[in-house]
């Protein structure tokens, strides 16, 4: 039975990894990669994938040098994983800032400390322990387990706020949320009570299993982000965070500079819209233009005073949003979504593009969606 037991465990990683890079693969198959907290989260689905690679390969190493590298891989994947987890939640509850890579900062020392001074040396198996056990430096590990659990504690207060947020909007959306924060502590509780006990007092009898155990993150955070239903915790966060800015127009533009509609809210100065898609054009002309490093690229933003010009860009189409106040992550995700199905819709017409605005279809719809107040307010 033990050792039934012992041969699930050291193959239960493959499973763990498979979960986290199925994640990962649907984040850029869903097209969900271009905004902070988006890569943010793509970026800690990797790495836990990348963790629980190295567990499995440290089970099944045969020499010591295998051993120590499989080591290295998983601490790497263990320590970027709480990383990118930790910017993740606060992008997604907040917005980035620039102070938040003082956390990169303090990561990749970490890393460098474990490198250097983290592993002592591999005890070979034994009987007692079929594996190779990795002895730590027992100062550098109390200072890592020190790094892991205040990272997490401070990603696990994100969900906590998360949850606070959207069961101002739905009970449904606010047990989702609730449960992945539970799994994440009830998680976090159980790694380190086994992974760090055993690395502090060298017993690998059997498998550390916190990389296993994050399979179990891995579902509750697909069940969260990606439920069936129609309601998403992402629209209740971005409406939520719409309470930082003030939409004033919104214009669909060609990407040869052809204006396709636009619409600006109700009292509100009007802007000439023509000369406000023939001016934007021509800047960003200029700037790939003068600065050869930008060809291929185009501007994401403008900021002027208290305005801000968010332009979100699709294959065929741009949407520029002028705002007053702060710009967010689920704002830019609102626009791009729109604008990946307006060409949808509209993908013959587009590709035959004429100038004649009146031939595209859903056009209002688009425009007046970014109008709609927030019952979060």
């Amino acid at each position: 039975m033990v050792s039934w037991f012992f041969e699930v465990l050291i193959e239960a990683p493959l499973v763990s990894a498979a979960a986290w890079f199925v994640l990962a693969a649907l984040q850029i198959y869903r097209d969900r990669w271009h905004t902070w907290t988006e890569a943010f989260f793509l970026f800690c689905c990797f790495f836990a994938g990348l963790y629980a690679i190295g567990d499995w390969l440290l089970f099944h190493s045969v020499r010591e040098v295998y051993a120590t590298l499989s080591a290295l891989v998983s601490l790497t994947g263990l320590t970027l994983a709480v990383n990118f987890f930790l910017l993740f939640t606060l992008v997604y509850v907040d917005r980035m800032r620039r102070a938040y890579w003082a956390l990169m900062v303090v990561s990749i020392a970490m890393l460098l400390l474990v490198f250097r001074f983290g592993i002592t040396m591999m005890n070979p198996p034994t009987s007692d322990a079929p594996l190779f056990v990795p002895v730590f430096d027992f100062r550098i590990l109390g200072i890592y387990l020190a790094y892991i659990l205040t990272y997490s504690v401070v990603g696990i207060r994100n969900l906590y706020r998360l949850y606070q947020i959207v069961r101002k909007s739905s009970e449904t959306l606010a047990r989702r949320a609730a449960g992945l924060m539970v799994t994440f502590t009830l998680v976090l509780i159980l790694g380190l009570s086994t992974n760090g006990i055993l690395g502090l007092t060298g017993n690998q009898s059997f498998p550390p299993p916190l990389s296993t155990l994050l399979i179990f993150v891995a579902a509750s955070a697909y069940y969260t982000l990606y439920p069936i239903g129609r309601e998403r915790i992402s629209e209740a966060i971005r409406m939520f965070q719409a309470r930082r800015y003030s939409i004033k127009a919104v214009f669909l533009t060609f990407h040869d500079g052809t204006l396709i509609g636009a619409k600006t809210k109700p009292g509100e100065t009007a802007i000439d819209q023509d000369l406000f898609g023939a001016t934007l054009d021509v800047i960003q002309n200029f700037m790939r233009t003068s600065f050869p490093i930008l060809r291929g690229k185009s501007l994401s933003s403008i900021v002027h005073g208290s305005y801000t010009l968010v332009i979100e860009k699709a294959r065929m189409t741009y949407l520029t949003v002028v705002l007053e106040g702060e710009e967010t992550d689920q704002l830019r995700r609102q626009m791009r979504d729109v604008l990946l199905a307006f060409e949808a819709q509209n993908r013959p017409v587009l590709q035959k593009w004429q100038g004649v605005p009146s031939e595209a279809t859903g056009t209002e719809q688009l425009l007046t969606g970014f109008f709609v107040e927030s019952p979060l307010v």
